[in-house]
Order: C-alpha cells, then structure tokens, then sequence
C-alpha cells in the first residue's frame, strides 16, 4: 500500500485493517530525525544510532506480530527517504545520503560548539545546551525541511485507563516491554501535562468558544485539585474522573493535549497528532464537537500542526467533511469578491478547513482507496453512506415480510 500524507490525515476502516499499524509506522519514521539529534548531542556514532533504531522498530512491532514473509517499508518526505527490511527474519535499517551529510553536518557543529566551551573555559549549562541544540535544530530544518523537525504525540486507543492509574506509575513502567510502549509514553507525558493544566485555564488569552466545545464534549468542566481529577456538572456536583463516564474517561487525556499545545510553543517548529479512535464511547454530537476542536487546533495561530486521525466512525468523515465545504465556499467567495458573513455564521472562520489540506482513506482487505473526490474535493458520499445503505436494505426487507401476504 503506498500513502501521500498531508496537514490532516483520515484513516478509516474496520478493526484490523491496519490504520494503527500505519500511524505507529509513521511515528517511527519521523521520530528517527528526532533520535539524531539526540544522537548527535549523546556523541554517539552511526552504528549505534542504526543499533538503537532497529531495537525501537522490534520494541514497537513485536517480531511475533511479523509476517512470515520478507517485508520492505520505505518513508520519503521531499528527498529525505527511509528503510526498513526484513530479510531471513533480519532487520536492516536505512537512510537517505541526506540525512547521513547532516548526521556529519550537526556532529560537526556539536563538535565546534565544545571546543568553544573549552576554550573560553566556562561550565557547560541549560542555557548553553540549548544553544546547541538549537544550531542543530536549525541545520536539521534547512537541509530535511521543517515537517522534519515536529514534536510528536501519540494519542492512543483506550485512553479511559489513565482515568484508574496512579499518577507517578508511568515512571517505573518506563521498562516494561509487555506493555504498549506508545501507551507508556503517553501517559507519562499526559500526567505531567496535567500539573500545568490549571495555570493555562487561568490565562486570560484563553478562547473562550474553544472551552465551549470542550464543555459540551465532556458536559461537564474539569478541574484538577490536590493531584486529583474532577468533572464539574452544571448542578455543581463533583465527580471524581475514576467515578465518571467511560466517555469522559476516554476523551479527557485527548481534550487536555489538544488545549495545551494551543497554548505553548513547539521546540521543533510544530507538532504532529496522531490519535486514535477521538469517538470512542461518545455520541454522535459530541463526536462532531471533537472535529471542531481538531480543526480550532489546526487553525492555531501559535503553531504549526500536522494531524492523523484512525476512525471507525462515519460521524467523524461526515463532520470533517462540512468543514472541508466550508472552506471551499470560502475560497470560492474570495475569489468572487464577495462576503462571508452568511458562511461563518453557519461554520466559525476558526473552523473551517480546506480540501487541499486534506488526505483521506479507507483501509481494508490489505487495500486503501483514495477517498477524496478530485470534482467536489469532498469526502466520497459513498463511503459515508454504505453503512446506512445496509441499514437501509436490511429495513426494506424486514417491511417487506411485515406486510407481505406470504407468511
């Protein structure tokens, strides 16, 4: 199968065709430029570095969960490409020339940098190291280009387990290869996200539509007291986050990351989503308002994003879908020289979105079809509608044999 990603990415399709596998392969991808810079700052050599990908590749994907079949798996963003091969049961891991001049390029930098350090005889501190890191950053983005360089988040599946899990166990969890490691990783990151989270509500450049639909989403307001999580309802009752909703639970971690990455600053020039299943064990309304928060997050002006979600929901097409519509009709307003008052009544200019951001899938039987219509640039009505086709077939025939006179 062979993917062409853009700023926001849709994978739908049945359970066990391959959406998650193809954001964690994703992740892995874009992480390595990631793990070369650390490499770079850790003084590491390349073999190391190659050693060290290849063991995260098996850490990520199981060797048990691995066809019996030689496999090759390639990444390429511009002329930046990636490899992975198995052969005989063999990993073998590869990169462009490009990515190895600048694995050169920043060793040298890193390198330059010491001696000053030496030279002028001063004590090497968080300032410094910042520097640093910040020469190589650069040097990265000029040469791989700036998607390169994005912080990463995983948000994954079953979320609703951070809900009934002590907040400092991510940390001594951090070794364990049974369990999944993006769950790991995220929880760690999700629990110290939580510490700040009250400072950012207080913020007086807080959008307040954005807290709208984050309320609506969890119907309810949450807050964080004494290292615990509470839902406040609108009668005032507080319910502790073990005690509410599995569709509270699932969606919290999710609401939390998306409001405070609106509100800092990326290191590396953006952020890049990914995060499954955003409907689990919500309604239909809710689902909608969790599309109008991923697109109010896109549409930040503070940072740059880049976002892949994997559905199983028509509800969620069908949302991103209207949005993508008004962002066509926007365009198509411009260039008429006419108003768009009417439409941001109808679709807030914060959350309307456009096609050629877009890259939409549906994944099955080892298959992907291109879901976007190259006429309407909209979301193909085909794939939005079988299901209720079905639905729809299925109460005919049921009618059929309730008024027939054969029975």
């Amino acid at each position: 199968m062979e993917f062409d990603f853009k700023s926001i990415n849709i994978l739908i399709g049945p359970q066990g065709s391959g959406k998650s596998i193809t954001v964690k392969l994703l992740y892995f991808f874009k992480n390595f430029i990631n793990e070369t810079i650390k490499s770079i700052e850790n003084e590491e050599s390349k073999r190391d570095l190659d050693q060290k990908q290849k063991e995260t590749f098996i850490n990520f994907f199981p060797k048990e969960s691995w066809s019996k079949d030689d496999f090759f798996i390639s990444y390429s963003y511009e002329n930046t490409s990636i490899f992975i091969k198995k052969i005989d049961n063999k990993i073998n891991f590869d990169y462009s020339d490009n990515i190895k001049a600048v694995l050169k390029k920043g060793k040298k930098i890193y390198q330059d940098e010491k001696a000053k350090i030496l030279e002028n005889r001063k004590v090497p501190n968080f300032s410094t190291k910042r520097q640093i890191n910040e020469k190589i950053q650069s040097c990265v983005k000029n040469e791989l280009g700036s998607l390169s360089t994005f912080d990463q988040f995983f948000i994954p599946a079953g979320r609703s387990f951070f809900a009934n899990i002590q907040s400092s166990i991510f940390s001594f969890l951090s070794d364990n290869r049974s369990l999944d490691p993006f769950l790991i990783e995220f929880g760690s990151f999700y629990e110290n996200l939580k510490r700040f989270y009250n400072d950012i509500l207080s913020d007086e450049k807080n959008d307040k539509e954005y807290d709208e639909l984050i309320s609506q989403v969890l119907n309810s307001t949450y807050v964080r007291e004494k290292e615990k999580d509470y839902l406040v309802h609108k009668d005032q009752r507080k319910v502790n986050l073990t005690n509410a909703s599995s569709g509270q639970q699932e969606t919290l971690p999710l609401i939390i990351i998306l409001k405070t990455l609106t509100r800092i600053n990326s290191v590396g020039g953006g952020f890049t989503l990914y995060i499954e299943e955003p409907e689990a064990h919500l309604f239909p309304t809710a689902q909608k308002r969790i599309v109008e928060l991923l697109a109010r997050t896109f549409n930040s002006t503070d940072n740059k994003f880049q976002i892949f979600v994997t559905t199983h929901s028509p509800y969620i097409l069908s949302s991103f879908n209207n949005l993508i519509y008004s962002g066509n009709i926007k365009n198509k307003l411009k260039l008429e020289g006419k108003k768009s008052d009417k439409l941001n009544k109808v679709i807030p200019t914060k959350e309307q979105l456009e096609s050629d951001m877009f890259s939409v899938y549906s994944l099955r039987n080892n298959e992907q079809r291109y879901l976007i219509e190259k006429e309407s640039k909209l979301i193909s009505p085909t794939i939005l509608d079988s299901v209720s086709d079905e639905i729809s077939i299925e109460f005919d025939k049921l009618l059929n044999i309730d008024f027939s006179n054969d029975l």
